[in-house]
């Protein structure tokens, strides 16, 4: 069991660390911005997001069992949690890749930006936030602390305040198209 929790923490550190990657190199190609967030607005969100980050990546589960954590350590959680995070950074790639030039870390308006409504923008509004949650449940369910669900439960308050800035411009760019994507589009979780 010692052999597979190290290949566990291995592989979800090189899942995220793939995941990383990609984004870093596909944040490249992204089209010129028409309107940006104020620093004021970024930090509302982005001091919250650092935060449930940093107790997040310092949350290990202890190596030996003296240590507290939340759940046993056994090959379904692991795989249920490996699984969860494969499951979510792809769905959140899939987002990222169909946004194209459209996709900004921070929020933004592009220059002559449309509302994209296709591929997993049909599912959800926010397909790239559904899918980094998922893999936050599955990193999670591989750690088991009370410290990693209080840092999760901290990045989900900061998703959920980037989430509410973006409604309103898009709101106030689309008008009634939003508004009827909104009705008909959930915005984490798909419909039945």
């Amino acid at each position: 069991m010692r052999l597979w929790i190290d290949l566990e923490r291995t592989l979800v550190w090189l899942l995220w660390l793939g995941w990383a990657a990609y984004w870093f190199v596909a944040a490249r190609h992204s089209a010129a911005n028409q309107r940006i967030e104020s620093w004021r607005t970024g930090f509302s969100y982005r001091i919250l997001l650092l935060f449930g980050i940093v107790l997040l990546a310092f949350s290990r589960r202890p190596r030996t069992s003296a240590g507290y954590h939340l759940w046993s350590s056994t090959a379904l959680t692991l795989t249920a949690g490996l699984f969860l995070i494969a499951i979510g950074l792809g769905f959140a790639v899939w987002a990222r890749r169909h946004l194209g030039k459209y996709w900004s870390g921070r929020i933004t308006l592009k220059v002559d930006h449309r509302l994209i409504q296709s591929g997993p923008y049909g599912w959800v509004r926010h397909p790239i936030y559904s899918g980094l949650l998922l893999a936050l449940l599955g990193t999670v369910i591989t750690i088991g602390t009370l410290q990693a669900c209080i840092g999760v439960a901290i990045i989900f308050v900061a998703v959920v305040r980037k989430m509410a800035l973006e409604e309103q411009w898009m709101a106030a760019q689309f008008g009634n198209e939003y508004e009827n994507y909104r009705r008909r589009v959930n915005a984490l979780i798909p419909r039945r």
